[in-house]
This record gives C-alpha cells, sequence and structure tokens, in this order.
C-alpha cells in the first residue's frame, strides 16, 4: 500500500491538473482534485521512499544495478513533488490561479509522474524477473517473500543443502566403516565430515550477510558397504569439482557477489582434496593395504582444507590459517 497508493494518486492527480488548464471554467473541482491528490501523493512518496531506504536489503549485480535505478528515480519523484507541492500550497495561499509558478508547478508534476512512473517499472522489474515464488510461511525454511533471490542466493541455497547432507552422510559412512573393521577409512570419513560442515558454516554466512536466514537439515541418503560409500563419495566429490561449483562461481562472480566467491572457492578446492584422499582409500582397500593410508588428519578451521598428517603445512594454503588453530581428527 505505502509503494502504490502514491503511484496512484500522484498519476491521476496529474491528469487531473492537466485536464484542469482546459476545463477549469466549467469543472472547477478538477484543480482542487489535482491539489489534494497533489499533496497525499507527496506523503505518501516519502513514507513509501523511507520504507525502502530503510526496510529492504543491498543485492549485486543486475539486480543490484536496478535497485539502485530504482531508488533513484523513486528519490528524484519524491523531492519534486515536495518542490511541486510547496509552491502549490503558495499559490493556494495567495489565491493565485494562473501565472509562470502555476506552468513550473505542472513541470514539476510531469517530471514527477514520468519518474514514478519509471520507479515503478523497475519495481516490477525486480520482482517478477528475480523473486522467486511466494513461499509457505508455515515451512521453517521459508524466506522472507518479499526479498528477491538472485542466482547467486539460489546456488547458495544449493550448496548448503548439499554439504549440510554431505557432513551427515560421511559421518555415516565412518560409522559404518568402523563396523567393518576399517579404522583408517572411518577417520577419513570423519574428517571429510568435519570439513564440509566448515564449508555448510560459510555457505551459511554468507547468505545470511545477503539478507537470507536458511534453515536445512540434510535430506536421505543411503548407507551401504564401505567400497560403495567410498564410491558415492567418490563421484559425489567429482560432480563438484567438475561442474557444480566452477557453474555457481562463474555466477557468483558475473554477480560480483565476493563473499559468495570466496566460499565457493574454499569449498572448490578442498572438495579437489577430498577426491585424491577417497580415491586413495579405494585403491587402498582394493588392494588390502588400508593400513598405509594416515590416521590422522588435519582441517583448516576457515575453509575446511583437509591434510594427512604427511602433507600438512604450517599454515592453509587457500587461506592462511596457521596450523595451530587446525581441528585434528584421528
Amino acid at each position: 500500500m505505502l509503494v502504490h497508493f502514491p503511484i496512484a494518486l500522484i498519476t491521476i492527480g496529474f491528469f487531473a491538473d492537466v485536464l484542469s488548464l482546459f476545463f477549469n471554467k466549467k469543472e472547477p473541482c478538477l484543480s482542487k482534485v489535482g491539489f489534494y491528490l497533489m499533496i497525499v501523493g507527496t506523503l505518501g512518496a516519502v513514507a513509501a521512499f523511507l520504507s525502502g531506504e530503510y526496510f529492504t536489503h543491498e543485492y549485486n549485480g543486475v539486480l543490484g544495478e536496478l535497485k539502485e535505478n530504482h531508488e533513484l528515480f523513486c528519490k528524484i519523484a519524491m523531492y519534486v513533488m515536495i518542490a511541486a507541492s510547496l509552491i502549490r500550497i503558495y499559490l493556494v495561499w495567495k489565491k493565485k490561479t494562473y501565472g509562470g509558478l502555476k506552468w513550473l508547478v505542472f513541470g514539476l508534476y510531469f517530471v514527477a509522474t514520468v519518474s514514478v512512473g519509471y520507479g515503478g517499472l523497475l519495481g516490477g522489474t525486480m520482482v517478477y524477473n528475480y523473486m522467486i515464488g511466494l513461499q509457505d510461511t508455515s515451512n521453517e525454511n521459508a524466506m522472507d517473500s518479499t526479498k528477491a533471490e538472485s542466482k547467486t542466493v539460489i546456488n547458495l541455497k544449493a550448496a548448503l543443502q548439499g554439504e549440510t547432507t554431505a557432513s551427515a552422510k560421511y559421518a555415516a559412512f565412518a560409522q559404518k566403516a568402523t563396523e567393518e573393521n576399517q579404522p583408517q577409512i572411518a577417520v577419513l570419513f570423519n574428517a571429510a565430515s568435519k570439513s564440509e560442515s566448515i564449508h555448510a558454516a560459510n555457505h551459511h554466512k554468507v547468505l545470511e550477510e545477503m539478507g537470507y536466514k536458511v534453515d536445512v537439515k540434510p535430506e536421505a541418503f543411503n548407507v551401504t558397504t564401505t567400497k560403495e560409500n567410498l564410491a558415492a563419495s567418490y563421484n559425489g566429490e567429482k560432480h563438484e569439482v567438475e561442474q557444480m561449483y566452477p557453474e555457481f562461481l562463474k555466477q557468483a562472480q558475473a554477480d560480483n557477489a565476493d563473499n559468495a566467491v570466496k566460499s565457493i572457492n574454499y569449498a572448490l578446492g578442498t572438495e579437489e582434496k577430498h577426491m585424491d584422499l577417497f580415491k586413495s582409500a579405494i585403491d587402498a582397500l582394493a588392494a588390502n593395504k588400508t593400513s598405509t593410508l594416515p590416521t590422522q588428519y588435519f582441517i583448516c578451521p576457515k575453509c575446511g582444507f583437509t591434510y594427512s598428517k604427511d602433507d600438512v603445512e604450517e599454515s592453509c594454503e587457500q587461506c592462511g590459517t596457521t596450523k595451530d588453530k587446525f581441528f585434528v581428527i584421528k
């Protein structure tokens, strides 16, 4: 109501003023209609602008540019309407019906009408081109339906869901490896689970910074034999490394979402390492040499990068976090 009433009031008031220039002698009410709609429309424009200024979020990329232009034209309309209303009130107070100031008011009214109309067009573009359908507010995962989701936000939500599920899945795989008397593989799965939980936390933080509060739960997954679990894990990491995260990274860069780029890069680099670790475990299991696998892993708390005791460094190669802060899984 705050947004749409000023658009209607200003537009109808302007046309009433236009008609009053030609028919005011026969229909003097037209000028009064234009005057009162101008005043109410101006007050509404101020309220609408302030609501947008204080209660909307910042966006990146194309959506961010649309929002900036939308704000600009709405601001122009508001200030022009304030100026026109003050002059019009002065004319009414002085009982001046015609003259240069009357035409100035008409010109200002025209500028405001065009500005508010174009601002409304930009606002509609933001809503209908970028807003994902209204969500069921009874769903605990539903987002605020007044927000618009960029492709990067959609991708981060998918990544958050995937990393959350992977963390739970790898923990279950670790339990299965323990049951099958494969302690080295169990510790690998536990390390990977911890790493994925860090990626999920990073994605979640970026989404919150972008104005989205998302609460996800692991999706359903199957736990089979350790051999099959390793193969499934390797294939899942391969998909993320070769397809999912490169596409997400490209989109985040296009949207100028710097924090999303960083979070995605952290996950992408780590998943490449997970692929290598799972491949080594697959080969060792096939050769019945799992006893040669590492029994200790180090996880960077900032980016989730995973090191074995054989290749751990003094600081993380991805983010520079020092070794003394690493999580130790053994």
